[in-house]
């Protein structure tokens, strides 16, 4: 099944091109998306045993509620089966690929993890090897610096070279962050992953692709890198300090165990 079924927190910055954050207006209906604007944030499992905001009530509160602490952070582990699947126009998830003739493959850009700051299944791999990483034989210097997404030190590449810190400091899953991975072993598990989309259609399992696979009209991206993927549509978040967690967030007991930026 190609996933472990469980909940984790990977220690994913925050992401600022997330739309909800900017939806703290009424819209036409009058219904305001959430009206915690820039405050925000996204404390996943503990933010459902809170019956939090975007978030169904807890159904047994009187009994999970006390868990939230120990699970904020944490989101659903998928399955990474057909991760890499795209529409036929756009053969791939990485930038920088060529055809055998050394013409630039059109690739279909992605959002992965929860929030869609990761952008190529590329930038996956290297974040599970490096996000703890100071130094290691390989030569790698990534690192989870103490800035926020968009405020990499000069002489770093965001998320390449550096890895702004995460959006829920506790509950990190620390079973990965510092893996000792080549370049090469790095691209060889990519392999891998592009290798489980199966084409299976529930729908009709005797068709080898997609229901509605067709339906993409998008345009196809060429060029880049598959390791900067995504960095020039990067936008800087915002002064934490002027705009920290929002009380109906971080302000519900039980409250979080370290202090959500």
């Amino acid at each position: 099944m190609f996933t472990c079924l469980g909940y984790a927190n990977e220690g994913l910055p925050l992401n600022p091109r997330l739309p909800l954050f900017y939806e703290s207006r009424p819209d036409r209906f009058g219904f305001t998306p959430n009206p915690d604007g820039l405050r925000y944030r996204d404390l996943g499992f503990g933010n459902f045993l809170r019956s939090g905001p975007h978030s169904a009530p807890d159904p047994n509160s009187s009994n999970w509620l006390q868990f939230a602490p120990s699970t904020d952070g944490q989101f659903q582990v998928v399955t990474v089966r057909d991760v890499a699947m795209t529409p036929p126009q756009c053969p791939t998830t990485e930038a920088g690929q060529k055809d055998a003739n050394g013409n630039p493959i059109p690739y279909f850009q992605k959002g992965f993890f929860h929030n869609g700051y990761i952008k190529s299944l590329k930038q996956v791999v290297h974040f599970y090897n490096t996000r703890d990483s100071v130094a290691n034989p390989n030569g790698y210097t990534t690192y989870a610096y103490p800035v926020t997404s968009g405020h990499c030190p000069p002489g770093t590449v965001e998320r390449e070279t550096c890895w702004p810190q995460p959006e829920v400091l506790q509950n990190i899953d620390m079973t990965t962050g510092a893996l000792g991975l080549t370049d090469q072993e790095e691209n060889q598990i990519v392999a891998f992953l592009q290798t489980l989309v199966d084409g299976f259609n529930p729908a009709n399992p005797s068709v080898s692709t997609y229901k509605n696979i067709d339906t993409f009209t998008g345009q196809c991206t060429t060029g880049g890198d598959a390791r900067t993927q995504g960095n020039e549509t990067l936008t800087p978040v915002w002064n934490l300090a002027q705009f920290p967690c929002a009380m109906d967030i971080c302000g519900v007991p039980p409250l979080p165990s370290k202090t959500i930026p």
